[in-house]
């Protein structure tokens, strides 16, 4: 079997940067299973054995504790493949499928019980489909902002009609419109407040790019014309992982594309819009300079 190359000095330079940012998001964001897999992934790239084990104990916990239990215990095993005698995660696999087996027990039954007036149920996957269109998207965010009570269908009507009429000019120009960025510039909503429902609702993690060395070759796995019609930014690669950035996690349609072109394992961030835009042009040097290179 072929054994992996080792990484270039400028891989490892990148991977330190790497390990340094999400070490740093995930102190804060303890159970962000996200951040935990980039983070194992970048450790194990380095040969840091030490720090793999610890991360793949922290992803193994953050696993319990969203309720992917069949991932966790995959996470365990992984560990005790790599380490037979680690009591740790011996221990923490043993209680762990005691509690799936319990779970197991009692959901049986509750199916059996159930078996007889249980309604049939329409998939809606199969029959909704995507509007590929930056719109549709939008209109889910200010349906969410006014749920949430952020905002009133009044304040945000004049936005969406602009991001209407305008956006598909704004991206060509290399500026790509959202509603998140007009909701800043007009103060409808303050930033912490914003993303912080973002952040709450979606699940995602916030990653603030302005701190992020982002990778001209990542930025580039994606058509430019997507990035800009979604406000999105493929900003880097590690292995078979690629991270995006995006301002609007309920985009459904930029999604769904971006899963269509790209073949990898894809984890989706948040980051304001102002700072997506600027490492897409960055990226492709709309205003003179050049994003860092690949590796």
């Amino acid at each position: 079997m072929a054994t992996q190359a080792p990484p270039s000095p400028e891989e490892i330079q990148q991977l330190r940067r790497t390990v340094e940012m999400f070490e740093a998001i995930t102190e804060s964001q303890p159970d962000d299973y996200q951040s935990l897999e980039i983070l194992k992934e970048a450790y194990a790239k380095l040969g840091q054995h030490d720090d793999l084990r610890r991360i793949s104990l922290k992803l193994a916990s953050a696993y319990q504790q969203v309720g992917q239990l069949s991932q966790a215990i995959l996470e365990y095993e992984g560990l005790l493949q790599r380490n037979p005698n680690d009591a740790e995660a011996r221990a923490a696999l043993a209680e762990i499928e005691s509690k799936t087996s319990q779970l197991r027990v009692r959901s049986e039954s509750i199916a059996a019980a159930e078996t007889t007036t249980a309604a049939p149920v329409a998939p809606s996957a199969a029959s909704r489909s995507h509007a590929r269109d930056a719109l549709a998207g939008a209109q889910v965010l200010a349906e969410i902002l006014v749920t949430e009570k952020l905002s009133t269908r009044q304040a945000l009507a004049p936005l969406l009609e602009r991001l209407k009429s305008e956006s598909a000019a704004a991206s060509a120009r290399g500026e790509p419109l959202t509603l998140v960025q007009l909701i800043l510039d007009q103060q409808l909503v303050k930033f912490d407040d914003l993303f912080e429902m973002l952040v709450a609702k979606s699940g995602k993690p916030f990653l603030p790019l302005s701190w992020y060395d982002v990778d001209r070759d990542a930025v580039l796995l994606l058509p430019r014309e997507i990035c800009f019609r979604y406000c999105i930014v493929p900003f880097d690669l590690i292995s078979r992982s690629v991270l995006i950035a995006t301002c609007n996690p309920f985009d459904d349609a930029a999604r769904t594309e971006v899963e269509s072109l790209l073949d990898y394992n894809l984890f989706w961030y948040l980051s304001p819009p102002a700072e997506i835009t600027t490492a897409l042009r960055a990226a492709y040097s709309l205003d003179g300079k050049t994003g860092k290179g690949g590796r």
